[in-house]
């Protein structure tokens, strides 16, 4: 009886998706860190969860630093090759279009390409970008500092951290670098307002050192960064730059 009638069915759609877009803005997503250094050995896991589902879980077995670098240039070496292998497929396909091109029935191609690159060079020649984008003016990023970095602030204090515990005893071969260095770690604690959390941050005076543990459980909402992006749209100087940047002005 509820869709008897056409009517009802579209605003019953609409009503569904409003539940489904407030279900994906306001489900909290959890960022689970349980990361530990001691000596050369490094372990640790990361997971990523939405209403209890685990989205991404790494985990990283005790290994030391030139190990787990190894294992990521393996990791990285293996995609490139696999990228290098989608690349001599597609350049097969730029070939035959090539080919098919240059035959008489592509001359209107190459008539269309040429007219492209005459256009390049004449707005190059006149000191405009051939691209779709610019590089924003030094005095657009200068105005637009200020209402930006309130907007990131507002956004960073959004994220909340739970079960946080975090040891940390590092040291720099500069004794005054390693000072301002704690300084500037126990200011960021603070800031974030995470000082509820169990934090040890020991500055090491002898030298080159780096050990600690962090076990924490951040949450967030894509709420946040949505009504950052609003809040940031209503900022003229925001509007300004990104217009400058699309070429709009």
């Amino acid at each position: 009886m509820l869709f008897s009638y056409p009517g009802m069915f579209i605003p019953a759609i609409f009503i569904l998706l409003l539940i489904i877009l407030a279900i994906l803005l306001l489900a909290p997503f959890n960022l689970s860190l349980d990361l530990g250094k001691k000596g050369p050995l490094i372990w640790g896991s990361i997971r990523l969860a939405w209403l209890g589902i685990a989205l991404r879980k790494v985990e990283i077995s005790p290994q030391s630093a030139d190990e787990l670098l190894a294992s990521i240039r393996k990791e990285k070496t293996g995609k490139e090759d696999r990228a290098v292998d989608e690349n001599k497929t597609t350049g097969k396909e730029v070939a035959a279009a090539t080919e098919k091109k240059n035959e008489p029935g592509g001359k209107k191609g190459r008539e269309q390409d040429e007219k492209e690159l005459d256009g390049k060079r004449e707005r190059r020649e006149k000191g405009e970008p051939t691209d779709a984008t610019r590089h924003p003016s030094i005095s657009s990023l200068i105005d637009v500092a200020p209402p930006l970095a309130k907007i990131l602030w507002d956004l960073l204090r959004s994220i909340r951290f739970k079960n946080s515990s975090c040891r940390l005893c590092f040291g720099l071969n500069d004794p005054a670098q390693t000072a301002i260095i704690s300084g500037y770690l126990w200011f960021l604690a603070s800031a974030l307002g995470i000082f509820s959390a169990n934090i040890s941050i020991n500055p090491w005076f002898d030298g080159e050192r780096l050990e600690g543990e962090l076990i924490a459980e951040i949450e967030a909402r894509l709420l946040s960064p949505v009504f950052a992006v609003i809040k940031a749209l209503q900022v003229r100087e925001i509007r300004l730059l990104l217009k400058e940047m699309l070429g709009w002005t």
